[in-house]
């Protein structure tokens, strides 16, 4: 193939494009089955592909692109083809669930705001306060914006 040719080519392609007569989606889909038909089949070790074939599977294991419970098959198959014994697979146990969130006493309030410490007055029981206890989510794997915060005194003067 010559540059002129590669430059005909292009240029039909980008007509064909701009005529409507050929859309993206054609173009991806044809990119598709031929990446399938020159990459799909994984032939082994001594395919020229086979390093690739390696990286492209780690990358899909680094981003969870297989359930678990199907590695764990492939797992039983890898311990089986090298000799291994191989023992049925049990489920991981659930985590336990937690005990429901401890919720902090309620602070009592002064007798009038005047009274209260951020107003000059003396603390209602005379000492500091004990540390009040910061409530955990019940679900650890689930993100509580809320779990951190302890409900303070007025901020308003």
């Amino acid at each position: 193939m010559t540059p002129e040719d590669a430059i005909k080519a292009a240029s039909s392609l980008a007509r064909d494009i701009a005529d409507g007569g050929l859309a993206p989606s054609d173009l991806e889909r044809q990119a598709v089955a031929e990446c399938r038909e020159l990459f799909g089949t994984v032939a082994g070790p001594d395919d020229p592909l086979w390093e690739l074939h390696r990286d492209i599977a780690r990358q899909v294991l680094a981003l969870d692109g297989v359930p678990t419970d199907e590695l764990a098959e492939w797992l039983a198959v890898a311990r089986q083809r090298a000799g291994e014994p191989v023992a049925a697979v049990e489920p991981l146990p659930l985590p336990e669930p937690e005990a429901a969130p401890v919720t902090p006493p309620e602070p009592e309030s002064p007798a009038s705001e005047a009274d209260s410490p951020g107003h000059g007055g003396a603390p209602a029981s005379g000492a500091n306060p004990a540390p009040q206890a910061v409530p955990t989510s019940p679900r650890p794997d689930r993100y509580d914006p809320l779990a951190a915060w302890q409900p303070g005194s007025t901020r308003r003067y």
